[in-house]
């Protein structure tokens, strides 16, 4: 099935001449109800790989490269080139663009060092229950001054629910890392099973026919 099949029509009034057109509604929308996209009888999780594209794993999965939409859909992706995890090269060219192609002509030296500058200082609090070995993770934003003069810490408190182990560190973010964190994040993503594809292929066309 061709996704832009299903959208609805409607009468649109072209203003320049007042003669009434059928045009196709783009901005029709339909959604997955959440609690249905944490359900491993319907949906499993994927990690896209290098050079992968919706098509291509329509093609892999559903036999049907048409049928990317249903993994655009499944994953609530309105924009497929900036919501979709860029390939090694996009990646690079986009980091290029982002700080290096749009600098003051008057700086003397506008090349931006995305390894060496940094994008972001964190304190990162580590708690572990020493009972059930269970460990969570806290990140907070810190300023310079703040992980410059930072003294790291190892300490042991006795909560009623057992003893924990807080550990305090710093962490410095340069702009590549932190790019390729919400590059990496975007990687896994949601695909339906294929015993349901035809039921929500004809789902989606009751919904767009109202």
């Amino acid at each position: 099935m061709q996704y832009f099949k299903t959208l609805p029509k409607i009468a649109y009034t072209n203003p320049a001449d007042n003669i009434p057109i059928v045009v196709t509604n783009l901005l029709a929308r339909a959604s997955v109800i959440p609690t249905v996209l944490k359900n491993p009888l319907i949906y499993y999780q994927y990690d896209t790989q290098e050079g992968d594209t919706p098509e291509i794993i329509a093609h892999k999965y559903y036999g049907d490269p048409y049928r990317f939409w249903l993994i655009l859909f499944s994953n609530q992706l309105l924009d497929p080139q900036w919501n979709w995890p860029l390939s090694y090269n996009q990646f690079n060219a986009y980091l290029n663009d982002k700080y290096n192609m749009n600098m003051d002509p008057n700086n003397p030296n506008p090349y931006v060092d995305v390894y060496g500058t940094v994008y972001q200082y964190q304190e990162v609090i580590t708690q572990l229950d020493i009972q059930t070995k269970t460990t969570t993770v806290n990140t907070i934003t810190i300023d310079e001054l703040a992980y410059n003069t930072f003294v790291p810490s190892v300490q042991t408190y006795n909560l009623p629910t057992g003893p924990v182990q807080v550990t305090s560190t710093v962490n410095a973010i340069s702009i590549y890392d932190w790019e390729l964190s919400q590059n990496e994040a975007k990687r896994t993503i949601n695909i339906l099973n294929s015993d349901y594809a035809d039921e929500m292929e004809t789902e989606l066309k009751k919904l767009m026919a109202k």
